[in-house]
């Protein structure tokens, strides 16, 4: 075999290099080099972009023959699907449509969403079909109906309203709404056993609660197409149940009547106002929708619009929702003289001061007053009673303790018991609100005291008088007060037992001016009704051992109890 010579080696090399280098086409071109990669964080970011997921089901046709079939419940499903799936509409990140679903399939889907949903997600669920009441043990229990069920068999076969309730709040969504177009009682879209007698089923009715405020989280609503009692309709004209029609109307074309707040957004609490007064009207007041929801300003749920894109609200808003039998239900609402609706609703109102009245039916007030609203502020009017309060006058009863530090042992031992009574006038409202001055008359007790040489158990009295200067304010339920106090304490001559004839330092008596600080927090727990605690440190010039050399001494006194504003 003849050698191989460099030459050769060096053009071997470079044909094994060029075909090692030479592109294969294998169907697919690959680009080499660096590419764009995404980081942790953005990828993080991406997982955790809040989703809007909603659950829509309609019920047009059922199996059983007790429950007749419904005409324009699947409609109400198909339109409020699409309109929470279309960008103009809620702009919902997934929907889905459920018509003619069986409890199963209900079910199914409810637990498949609550596996997926993170904190930061919206969630509603859509129903549009029959619902019923039975009788419970104590009370009555409210279903709805999917296609299969069975009157025989309410629990195994159709979906209990409290169990929903109670599974809507468990999510771990931030936001989350229950919207039911249906009824219980028997007419319109229901159907209720024949054989319960009228006047049982009014019992039942009347012991059963549709929506409730309790354990509501913020940002969630449960909106209900009728109240309790009344029937829910639906309307070949309109080719929906009312309650749905109205709805997807304020979800569309009338967003910008619906949007009471001018933000450029409609939450729920907009939707269904403007759907409850309109369903009253158009079926003579029949059918009144009912709500339970908590009106929470940005972290409100989101019908229609994108959070991002919400304006400046430049109104406050107050609110009141629940059945009949809460609070302020059926009572009027007057700001400055003008009467802005009934509740429950909510109302816009303009920032600044303004005279609040609700009144009831009769004409009674149940709330006079006058209360400060600001820019995107929501307020309940639970909270109206202590938001109106405007105390001139407040007499408080306290109890606590005071002491100073051990050379003070010649006066009062290790401290003294303390009750305070104090009377105070406010300035409410004008350019020095706020401005208060008070007198506090008290008196203390203590249980030990020194002798000549050693701390006895031996009583002794100190009484003191108190003149205070300064501000306070309410934030809400929070009661702040800040003064300067100056006071005059008097400790009397006392004797002690079994000493010498002739007056010791120990027993004499005490006449002394002192000022300081005073700081009082107090919780308002209603109308005329506060908690308080307060506290006072004073600074003083004496002499308590009778040393001869007076110097500066501090002593204080913590108080807390119950305060009447009148």
């Amino acid at each position: 075999m003849a050698g191989i010579g460099p030459k050769s080696l060096l053009v071997a090399a470079s044909f094994v290099l060029l075909v090692g280098c030479a592109p294969r086409h294998t169907g697919e071109l690959t680009a080499r080099g660096f590419r764009d990669a995404t980081s942790t964080a953005e990828q993080l970011a991406a997982a955790l972009e809040p989703r809007r997921i909603a659950l829509v089901v309609g019920i047009d046709a059922y199996q059983h023959p007790s429950f007749p079939d419904l005409k324009f419940a699947g409609a109400d499903a198909r339109s409020m699907a699409e309109l929470l799936d279309s960008a103009k509409g809620g702009d919902f990140d997934r929907v889905i449509l459920l018509e003619g679903a069986d409890r199963e399939s209900v079910l199914g889907e409810l637990r498949s969403v609550r596996e997926d949903l993170r904190r930061q997600d919206t969630f509603l669920f859509y129903f549009s079909g029959h619902g019923t009441l039975a009788a419970g043990d104590e009370d009555g229990l409210l279903y709805l109906l999917p296609s299969d069920a069975s009157p025989a068999d309410l629990a195994g076969t159709a979906l209990e309203l409290e169990g929903l309730r109670d599974f809507l709040s468990s999510l771990v969504a931030e936001r989350k709404a229950l919207v039911v177009d249906a009824c219980f009682h028997g007419d319109g879209k229901s159907v209720v056993d024949p054989d319960i007698p009228d006047q049982r089923l009014q019992e039942l009715l009347e012991q059963t609660s549709q929506s409730s405020l309790r354990g509501l989280d913020a940002g969630e609503a449960h909106l209900f197409a009728s109240t309790l009692g009344r029937p829910a309709f639906e309307d070949a004209e309109l080719g929906h149940g009312v309650y749905t029609h109205y709805l997807l109307q304020a979800m569309t074309w009338g967003r910008p009547t619906a949007d009471l707040d001018e933000d450029g957004l409609l939450t729920a609490w907009e939707a269904h106002d403007f759907a409850r007064q309109r369903t009253a009207v158009h079926t003579g007041d029949l059918q009144v929708a009912e709500a339970s929801l908590r009106v929470v300003g940005a972290n409100d749920l989101l019908l229609a619009g994108d959070a991002a894109d919400r304006g400046a609200r430049n109104k406050a808003l107050l609110f009141h929702y629940g059945d009949r039998a809460s609070a302020f239900a059926g009572t009027t609402l007057l700001i400055d003289g003008r009467a802005k609706g009934v509740f429950p609703g909510t109302f816009v109102v303009t920032p600044g001061s303004h005279h609040v009245e609700v009144r009831d039916e009769q004409g009674n007030l149940e709330v006079d007053g006058y209360a400060e609203f600001r820019a995107g502020q929501s307020v309940d009017a639970r909270e109206l009673g202590v938001l109106v309060r405007e105390d001139r006058l407040v007499q408080a009863f306290r109890a606590g303790a005071g002491g100073g530090p051990a050379a003070w042992a010649p006066l009062f031992g290790d401290g003294f018991f303390a009750i305070e009574l104090q009377t105070a006038l406010l300035v409410p409202r004008g350019p020095v609100r706020g401005l208060l001055g008070g007198v506090t008359v008290g008196g203390g007790f203590s249980p030990t005291r020194r002798d000549l040489d050693r701390l006895v158990r031996q009583g002794r009295g100190v009484f003191w008088l108190a003149g205070d200067l300064g501000w306070g304010r309410d934030f809400r339920r929070l009661r702040l007060r800040a003064t300067w106090q100056l006071r005059g304490t008097l400790v009397p001559v006392a004797h002690l037992a079994d000493g010498p004839e002739e007056l010791q330092p120990e027993e004499t008596g005490w006449l002394f001016l002192s000022t300081g600080p005073a700081l009082h927090l107090g919780v308002i727990v209603d109308r005329r009704l506060s908690f308080v605690a307060a506290g006072t440190v004073q600074f003083t010039h004496l002499d308590p051992a009778r040393t001869g050399e007076p110097t500066g001494q501090v002593f204080g006194t913590v108080t807390a109890g119950l305060e009447l504003g009148f």
